[in-house]
């Protein structure tokens, strides 16, 4: 009996180890991708001064970013600079561990509508295509982060019936200070 409860005790370490062994060899990996996408995303955070365009009229806005939902989305606030302001949208943006892609919600100022539709993208290097798949055609919001000068471009993008994409909006984002 004592034999036997030796033995048992023995295979559940050789177990344990196993499992511990079999934890390190893959956790490194996967840990070091999902920090690269979300210290990617971090990247967003702080407070942005976004200047561009929206087809040929020049836009400028306020942007923040910041953590929410206890870390699982990077939430962009932006807000044009005008008084009264005429435009004003939250983009949320997620890292899905499980799909290794990214799944982004943008809200805006026109309402329920425009917020049916979730989009999905990847990341290469410093840049994220997201795409937005809206039943009147395609949206696509490609961000570039620049780590030299610490600043960000995004371009919107949407897609002709013929499939061809043409800009829809282009912006950089800069640091500001509060």
């Amino acid at each position: 009996m004592a034999r036997m409860r030796i033995r048992r005790a023995f295979v559940a370490s050789i177990r344990l180890g196993l499992i511990y062994l079999a934890c390190l060899c893959v956790s490194p990996a996967a840990h070091s991708a999902d920090s690269a996408d979300e210290t990617y995303l971090n990247a967003l955070q702080g407070h942005w001064e976004m200047v561009g365009a929206v087809g040929k009229k020049p836009v400028r806005y306020r942007a923040d970013g910041h953590r929410v939902l206890q870390g699982g989305f990077l939430n962009l606030h932006m807000i044009d600079t005008g008084s009264p302001a005429e435009y004003e949208a939250d983009l949320f943006i997620g890292f899905d561990r499980k799909a290794h892609d990214y799944i982004a919600h943008w809200l805006d100022r026109f309402g329920a509508a425009g917020a049916r539709v979730v989009a999905q993208g990847t990341r290469t290097g410093e840049r994220l295509v997201i795409t937005f798949p809206y039943a009147d055609g395609p949206l696509r919001d490609t961000f570039t982060w620049q780590p030299a000068t610490k600043s960000w471009s995004l371009l919107l993008e949407s897609q002709a019936s013929n499939g061809t994409w043409s800009t829809f909006a282009s912006y950089t984002l800069t640091h500001r200070d509060h």
